[in-house]
């Protein structure tokens, strides 16, 4: 049939691309859209809880396009979350801007939105995909409640890959359909994309219309089981109160400290409990034998006004929501049922941990606050505590290609020797930016810090560094040569010389240091002494042991002793460069005393 036949007809031609087929309709798409704008509120609340700032994450794009044209527009290393979605065969992704994958990873170790650095442009290491998967597993559960009017779906994590090569879930020519969502946390913006390949979703295609939709929504008589748990855990205030005598207000006036109140209610041993604002049950004191404290009976019938039973319902449905109600009220009385003192013991205890269960509902898990029983693997100790007994140049080495904030994490649990000493060794643009996260570190669940302590343990146990026994060096050759005989040592050192120039002057420091001068004999200390200028005396005394410190000075004549100790006295703070350069100064002229045969250095025979 022509073009013309096809519009005398009343029917007009359309395009069609075999190779990029249409498989969902525009209804479809809408319907899809509506599921996941609810996934775009749902995780701005999980991420601006998450990260203690505000998130946005809104739908931009919702589109169909074959799995090939996707990652043709994905450049460099991305954060690619594979989803088996039970029970539909098949699986999905999720996709996050490593920009955003790193703001969040910096947020949940407690790091502040930091404008002034740098973005990361590399793979995540272990430590950050292993805090990710956290929140991860909270966006799958806000996946499953956008899809429950559609499909009870059941998303788990299947896999996290860095590289679109390794996430080839379907052929390239398969259709899928694409959400794009922009999020915006703090100062970083990036996107996150859902993709579903037509194959997983093909059994209920047919459900995403919007007549379903809406029907689904108007559906009643069916509780969802996940909301009834959820209330069922529900903590509620409730009070256990005694009536007191009624005063006017003159008299509550006049009340001060030390006044009596007269509680008829306690003498004739009557309680009631009351939640929201209204009594739920009376209470009778039962004597108990012993004189121990009488328990509080809660009564058998509650005040009905209390609960007054729905307007709107009717009928049937009237009865089966006073059942449930009935229901709810029974077992609220039965375990309420103990005594006063218990009752007042468990409203105590829970206002004692409403900070810990911050971290549940964060995390989704109770919070772990002591070390001490945590687990098997952190079961006694300290964060990081085989971390700081750890070798410091590897610690360096593993830590050196982690994220910033990971870095200060550490360091900010290490003994300050310890920190100090990595820190000291990192690079110089990178010492500002460790010191000033560790400033600013904010609050970390401690399941997240036990989290990053299990994978650097994991990693330095990896490396077997306890395995092999330090051995070797040049402190070694050193303590070797101080104990040889002098013409041994003289061989040793000048074949260093000519072998290693550098190395045989580490050497020579180490052979003989500044605290051995406490093996000389008095007699070569004081011929020491004379040759030295006492404030270069008093400077190389300054990282020396208060008690070897006296020793030395006892050893020197009264008169040198006094004027180094004035001027060691007098001395302020130093750096420690400028006192191990005094300390070389006075080893130098040791050494040209023995090489002149002025004194003798202790060696073996």
């Amino acid at each position: 049939m022509s073009a013309t036949g096809a519009e005398a007809g009343g029917r007009r031609a359309k395009l069609y691309d075999f190779r990029r087929p249409d498989k969902f309709s525009k209804e479809q798409i809408r319907t899809m859209q509506i599921i996941h704008e609810t996934f775009a509120r749902l995780s701005t609340t999980t991420l601006s809880t998450v990260q203690r700032c505000m998130a946005e994450v809104r739908v931009v794009l919702v589109d169909q396009l074959t799995y090939g044209e996707f990652f043709e527009s994905r450049h460099g290393p991305t954060t690619l979350s594979i989803l088996a979605m039970d029970p539909l065969k098949g699986q999905a992704l999720l996709e996050m801007d490593q920009i955003l994958a790193f703001q969040i990873f910096q947020g949940l170790l407690g790091g502040s939105d930091s404008p002034e650095s740098p973005p990361i442009d590399r793979e995540l290491s272990d430590i950050e995909l292993a805090i990710l998967e956290k929140l991860l597993i909270r966006l799958q559960g806000n996946l499953k409640t956008a899809w429950s009017q559609v499909l009870d779906l059941q998303p788990h994590l299947a896999a996290i890959e860095t590289h679109p090569q390794f996430a080839q879930i379907v052929p390239p020519s398969e259709m899928i359909i694409l959400v794009s969502l922009e999020a915006k946390i703090g100062n970083a913006e990036g996107m996150i994309n859902l993709v579903f390949p037509y194959i997983t979703i093909e059994p209920i295609v047919p459900k995403l219309s919007a007549q379903y939709w809406y029907s689904s929504l108007r559906k009643g008589g069916e509780t969802d089981p996940a909301l009834v748990d959820r209330l069922q855990g529900l903590d509620l205030p409730v009070e256990v109160l005694v009536e007191g005598e009624r005063l006017s207000l003159r008299e509550l006036g006049a009340l001060k400290k030390g006044s009596l109140v007269r509680l008829p209610g306690l003498e004739r041993g009557e309680a009631f409990l009351r939640m929201g604002g209204e009594t739920v049950f009376k209470m009778k004191a039962s004597p108990r034998r012993g004189g121990r404290s009488p328990a509080y009976e809660i009564l058998d019938k509650p005040k009905a006004e209390a609960f007054p039973e729905p307007e709107r319902a009717k009928g049937d449905e009237a009865e089966s929501e006073t059942a449930a109600l009935k229901a709810a009220l029974e077992e609220f009385r039965s375990g309420f049922g103990g005594s006063l003192a218990a009752i007042a013991g468990g409203v105590a205890e829970l206002r004692k941990r409403q900070d810990l269960l911050s971290d549940q509902l964060t995390l989704g898990k109770p919070a772990v606050v002591d070390w001490d029983g945590a687990d098997s693997e952190t079961a006694g100790k300290r964060p990081f505590d085989f971390v700081g007994r750890a070798d410091p140049g590897q610690v360096l080495s593993l830590l050196s290609s982690e994220h910033p904030q990971t870095i200060a994490l550490v360091l900010s649990h290490l003994e300050p020797q310890v920190a100090s000493g990595i820190l000291g060794r990192l690079a110089p643009e990178l010492q500002a930016d460790i010191a000033l996260r560790i400033a600013r570190m904010g609050k970390i669940a401690p399941e997240l810090l036990r989290e990053v302590d299990r994978v650097l343990c994991k990693r330095l146990s990896a490396a077997d560094s306890d395995s092999y026994a330090a051995a070797g060096g040049v402190d070694s050759v050193a303590g070797l040569l101080n104990l040889a005989d002098r013409s041994t040592e003289r061989r040793i050192v000048e074949a260093l010389e000519i072998a290693d120039p550098a190395l045989a002057g580490e050497i020579k420091k180490r052979m003989f240091v500044f605290e051995d001068i406490l093996l000389l004999d008095r007699g070569a200390i004081e011929r020491l002494a004379r040759r030295l200028d006492p404030g270069l005396f008093a400077c190389a005394m300054k990282t020396v042991a208060e008690g070897e410190r006296d020793s030395l000075l006892e050893s020197l004549p009264a008169a040198e002793a006094r004027e180094v100790k004035a001027r060691y006295e007098a001395l302020g703070r130093l750096r420690l460069s400028e006192v191990d350069a005094a300390q070389q100064k006075v080893l130098a002229i040791v050494r040209e005393m023995e090489e002149s045969g002025e004194i003798v250095l202790p060696r073996s025979s």
